[in-house]
């Protein structure tokens, strides 16, 4: 099973754009409030965090200017729309006025430096990758629907190596509701609506394709790795006419992103005394292997997390071609959810994998992902370590090792820990 036509969304399902999100709102800001970039950089993890809350792009400045006012991560995230009446009645700043002062910016900063802006949007991992190898094969006939403008996206592509025709981009211009605009893609196409697939990140714009009769037989995909949160995620799974899509599945053969998993073998019979006994939980008590693995898995996630902050160290460095993070995030993200796969077969909990070293912090951040040059409020090892090998140290000295107060091993130790990018 596969599509005749596959219509994808940009921003959350093939490129990442919060890097230039953020930048553009820490510029709006700057000239509405008067807030220095200084100010508001340590906000970037829970600004990109709090992304699939923005429905319309002015909204993102004034999510940076409440959090920046000190407001809770968490109360935002539990009513956001009650939050941005309430902070565009505190600040006295009409809506208009950001969008007008967002549009400026973007626009007097594509002017003077596009590459620059076009630089700030990554296409996530193996995504170009994939797109270069379904165009190559001629079916199904890509579409690009998105509210970015259409010759952004194309310039977009073109970097990527990907060479889509004009007429199959529809972005912002179009100034129709996406729903309308697959109406008359089928309608062009003269193809029953089940031959269409549209991959998507917000669930909201899902939900109103899902309310036009005429579409009823389209495959309605939600990309999990976009901008949404958890809990649509988990709706959309409790959806039968919603298929949730996962990053992997993308780069995989059509069938598979519907497949169902096989059912459980299972072999019911009476249960016995003896069953009954072996089997009586212990209140609190976990799988006993999970006790060394959680450790195990627990370095295991120090070193990945270790390498990821390189990664992204020589990404803002430009010193990775656009090849290689692409092949770096794959990689990273294999490893990242055979670590989560490893937890759930051993029950173990992904947020225990940490250890408390007392006054030395934790080994990993409490919360949230560690990213390299940002403060944090409490100090972790990952970050200690981090910093160590990118500033580089060197550790000289001499070893004696011995048995039964004889000198048996004498070393002299001259070793060098560095980030790989300051030895060329």
């Amino acid at each position: 099973m596969s599509p005749r036509i596959l219509v994808l969304d940009f921003d959350g399902v093939l490129c990442d754009g919060r890097a230039e999100y953020f930048a553009s709102s820490c510029r709006v800001c700057a000239q509405v409030w008067g807030l220095a970039p200084a100010q508001l950089e340590p906000l970037r993890p829970a600004f990109d965090r709090l992304r699939p809350l923005i429905e319309t792009g002015w909204e993102m400045p004034l999510l940076l200017w409440g959090l920046q006012e000190g407001i809770r991560e968490e109360d935002l995230r539990q009513d956001w729309p009650g939050w941005r009446q309430q902070l565009l009645q505190q600040s006295g700043i009409p809506a208009l006025s950001l969008i007008q002062a967002l549009d400026r910016v973007r626009d007097r900063w594509i002017e003077e430096d596009l590459q620059g802006w076009l630089g700030l949007h990554r296409f996530y991992p193996g995504v170009a990758a994939w797109l270069r190898q379904v165009q190559a094969a001629g079916e199904p006939r890509l579409a690009i629907l998105s509210t970015k403008e259409g010759r952004f996206i194309q310039q977009l592509l073109g970097r990527a190596g990907i060479q889509l025709p004009r007429h199959r981009i529809l972005g912002k211009e179009v100034r129709a509701p996406k729903a309308t605009t697959l109406q008359r893609l089928l309608a062009a196409a003269q193809l029953p609506a089940e031959e269409l697939w549209f991959v998507e990140d917000r669930l909201q714009t899902l939900r109103q394709v899902q309310r036009v009769p005429e579409l009823e037989q389209v495959l309605l995909f939600l990309a999990d790795w976009g901008y949404n949160l958890p809990e649509e995620r988990e709706e959309a799974a409790r959806d039968p006419r919603l298929h949730l899509l996962s990053l992997e599945q993308l780069c995989q053969p059509f069938d598979r992103w519907i497949a169902s998993p096989p059912p459980p073998r299972l072999s019911i019979s009476p249960a016995s005394w003896e069953d009954l006994s072996q089997t009586r939980p212990t209140p609190g008590r976990k799988r006993p292997e999970a006790g060394l693995a959680s450790l195990v898995l627990t370095l295991v996630e120090l070193l990945r997390q270790l390498m990821e902050a390189q990664v992204v160290r020589q990404m803002e460095a430009e010193r990775l071609s656009a090849e290689q993070l692409e092949r770096a995030g794959s990689s990273l993200q294999a490893l990242r959810e055979q670590i989560r796969h490893i937890c759930s077969l051993l029950e173990i909990d992904p947020a225990d994998l940490n250890l408390d070293l007392g006054d030395l912090g934790t080994l990993l951040p409490r919360q949230g992902d560690y990213y390299p040059g940002q403060p944090h409020r409490e100090g972790s090892v990952l970050e200690l370590l981090d910093r160590l090998i990118h500033t580089g140290i060197v550790i000289d000295g001499e070893i004696d090792l011995g048995l039964a107060d004889l000198d048996l091993i004498h070393a002299r130790l001259k070793l060098v820990l560095t980030s790989s990018a300051k030895l060329y």
